[in-house]
């Protein structure tokens, strides 16, 4: 038998239900600064492109595609200066896991429990190619920092869209 000191508290509906909608809220933040997130880097795929077909070449693509490809094209960049490629590289590669954890957040379901400790937490059954879903924690303020950290790189983004713009004669 539990410890009362340990033991949790059952959640009332009305608290199960603020729970809920706070899943739903989160998720949707994450879904909306991460499409803000993809559309700079097509903006961004578009630029370094710089050909008039550069907007039928990057639609369609998802964020994965686009930070890879915007990599290869700031790497053969000639025009970028050192700063900039050294600072697009490093953006573009920081994005990698955000975007890993925004798939979870996602794409996963969310099962908070009835007790208080979904106040903080829920956990997810993140689904991965080819194996079985796992149970994974998914803690509010964690995901609460993956919208700000998606939300800040925009302007780096657009930064370095502009910078690649001026390099190549496009203002």
């Amino acid at each position: 038998m539990e410890n009362s000191a340990t033991e949790r508290r059952e959640l009332s509906e009305a608290e199960q239900k603020v729970v809920r909608e706070r899943n739903w809220s989160l998720v949707g933040r994450v879904a909306q600064e991460s499409a803000s997130v993809e559309m700079c880097l097509r903006s961004l795929m578009i630029d370094l492109l710089n050909s008039k077909y550069g907007d039928i070449i990057a639609a369609g693509q998802g964020a994965s595609d686009l930070i890879e490809n915007c990599i290869a094209l700031i790497r053969a960049n000639g025009e970028i200066t050192e700063q900039v490629r050294g600072g697009g590289l490093e953006l573009l590669r920081s994005l990698k896991p955000l975007f890993a954890q925004r798939n979870n957040v996602v794409h996963a379901p969310w099962f908070p429990s009835e007790r208080e400790d979904s106040l903080t937490e829920a956990v997810s059954l993140v689904s991965k190619r080819r194996t079985p879903p796992r149970p994974t924690l998914v803690n509010y303020a964690e995901i609460e920092k993956l919208c700000s950290d998606l939300n800040a790189a925009l302007p780096k983004i657009w930064s370095i869209g502009d910078a690649v713009r001026r390099a190549n004669g496009n203002h």
